[in-house]
């Protein structure tokens, strides 16, 4: 009996110009093509949106099934194509480049017109993409790269239908409805007279136009009650994608020489504290001081990756060395990249003093590794309190408001999480974490779900098995 031919699906995925959007983005593609020609009833391309300066990087994950197409923004004063990118963009540009991509919606039209896909997969930065697709008969919707917990914080805060009221889950709120609405309109509200989109309606419209479903980057086992109440605020389906864990490995990492891994291997196991804030936030020099005499203070061994900003952005004064005089006995600083993943998974990495980026969260609990929460901004404070709800956390910094540290509070936080009795708790937990997120990351039955919504959605239903 002759078998079946597959059924071709194109896809389209328009991340925001992020990198830390991108890789979700491109991780969920590699996952959806493979679970696709594993079930040989779907043939999947996808074809992965963004700007040519987002793309160069990214060409050798280019593939007859995983093809990367540019889009070109429109020209806007202090914003030439290589900025086209959060990648380095000083932060006063980034209103900028939100409204070059805005303006670009008749570009991506014209992309969708040439690529003919059978669905559209967005960000939630760019609320008008599918309304282009809709434009054109092809059904799309919203994947989010954060987790449920922090979008229904948002989405709660952000109703307009009701009275305000706190979120309903105690360990995640940030103090009360006032608290929970100050920090909303803080992270949401941009005075810009120029924004084709307000910054507040970004997400809510985003998930409003998102075809019957939602895909977040998470799992039930970590994020449920969540997912329930996020289901709940949008009144559509929550599909889990998984932890969607990328190796940070590879080619890459032989940029430093191996020299962060000997040192590693020459440290006791358990005994050091990776520190690292992700790759978009610059620290002032006064923070960059109280982190540094912090972790001296600490008696800990640090491995602490360090970022300076281009030497045109100077909006926010941030720092654009080392503290002066600052010649760690104990600890070794990385500027610029490091392999995350493989520096967690080292025996002798012990705890991580971390932003709390969603990412970075996922990839601490797969490695085992509690953190150490100094949540500075957008999500973080929530992903922060997610991560103490879970026991994943042994230790949290105070802070004045968020950013505004003392570097006695960071060695007391640190001492803490390595050698007290909260983290041995923590670690505890953390290897139960650690059995969840590999259980959830390998989980092909997730990416086979969504696959089964976005195949009816496009009314290819019928080709995949339920």
């Amino acid at each position: 009996m002759a078998q079946a031919e597959s059924e071709s699906m194109r896809v389209v995925m328009f991340p925001w110009l992020a990198h830390g959007h991108i890789n979700p983005y491109l991780e969920l593609a590699k996952r959806l093509i493979a679970n696709a020609s594993d079930d040989h009833h779907l043939d999947v391309v996808v074809h992965l949106v963004s700007t040519p300066a987002n793309l160069a990087p990214l060409a050798h994950h280019q593939t007859d099934r995983l093809r990367l197409v540019e889009l070109h923004l429109p020209s806007l004063p202090d914003l030439p194509p290589a900025l086209h990118t959060t990648k380095g963009l000083p932060a006063r540009l980034m209103p900028v480049l939100k409204r070059a991509c805005d303006l670009a919606a008749p570009r991506f039209g014209a992309l969708l017109d040439e690529l003919c896909p059978d669905i559209l997969v967005y960000d939630f930065i760019q609320p008008w993409a599918p309304l282009e697709a809709e434009a054109r008969g092809v059904p799309a919707f919203h994947f989010a790269t954060c987790g449920a917990a922090a979008t229904a914080f948002f989405i709660h805060c952000l109703k307009t239908d009701r009275p305000p009221s706190a979120f309903p889950f105690e360990s995640i709120s940030l103090g009360g409805v006032d608290e929970d609405a100050k920090y909303t309109a803080l992270v949401t509200v941009r005075e810009d007279s120029t924004a084709l989109v307000a910054e507040r309606d970004r997400l809510p419209l985003s998930l409003e136009r998102s075809s019957g479903f939602v895909a977040v980057k998470s799992s039930a086992d970590i994020e449920r009650k969540y997912m329930e109440y996020l289901s709940q605020l949008l009144g559509k389906e929550i599909i889990p994608t998984g932890p969607l864990l990328v190796d940070s490995g590879g080619s890459e990492e032989q940029r430093d020489g191996g020299r962060i891994m000997r040192w590693l291997d020459g440290e006791e196991p358990g005994s050091v504290v990776f520190v690292s804030f992700g790759s978009e936030y610059f620290m002032s020099e006064h923070q960059m001081a109280q982190m540094a005499r912090g972790l001296e203070l600490s008696g800990v061994p640090f491995l602490w990756v360090v970022r300076f900003p281009n030497a045109e952005d100077d909006a926010r004064g941030a720092a654009r060395s080392m503290p002066p005089g600052f010649e760690p006995e104990l600890g070794l600083v990385v500027e610029g990249w490091a392999p995350q993943r493989r520096i967690l998974s080292h025996p002798s990495c012990g705890a991580f003093l971390t932003h709390c980026g969603w990412s970075s969260v996922l990839e601490s609990m797969a490695a085992g590794v509690p953190m150490v929460a100094l949540p500075l901004h957008i999500d973080q404070p929530l992903n922060a309190n997610l991560a103490v709800e879970l026991g994943a956390a042994a230790a949290r910094l105070k802070q004045e408001r968020f950013g505004e540290f003392t570097a006695e509070e960071v060695a007391r936080a640190v001492r803490a999480a390595v050698k007290g009795k909260e983290g041995e708790a923590a670690r505890r937990r953390a290897r139960e974490l650690q059995e969840v997120v590999a259980r959830n990351n390998g989980d092909d039955g997730q990416i086979a779900t969504l696959l089964q919504r976005m195949a009816r959605l496009c009314g290819k239903g019928q080709a995949v098995p339920n």
